[in-house]
């Protein structure tokens, strides 16, 4: 009987060992996808804050060359502008 026990607790313990050897490399994997995600995302946001910060730089430039080339029309259109957000808030 004592054989059979060792026997039986042998496999126990090399299931056990089997299973924790997958856990592992399983932790070890998602680990290893999760930084390629978020080096992923951090690329990509990366992108698009350059790609924004370059589209509000030619607006900013642009608006100046409209403000310096019509400037009575721009004060014109910024005090109707304001006249309608005045309204609309009431």
């Amino acid at each position: 009987m004592s054989s059979k026990a060792n026997t039986l607790e042998n496999t126990f313990h090399r299931v056990g060992n089997d299973i924790r050897g997958r856990i592992t490399d399983i932790a070890s994997r998602v680990r290893d996808e999760a930084q390629d995600a978020k080096d992923a995302v951090c690329d990509t946001l990366e992108e698009k804050r350059e790609l924004a910060t370059e589209a509000f730089n030619r607006a900013s430039r642009k608006a100046t060359r409209l403000t310096r080339r019509y400037p009575f029309q721009v004060i014109a259109g910024a005090v109707v502008l304001g006249f309608l957000i005045g309204r609309v808030r009431r």
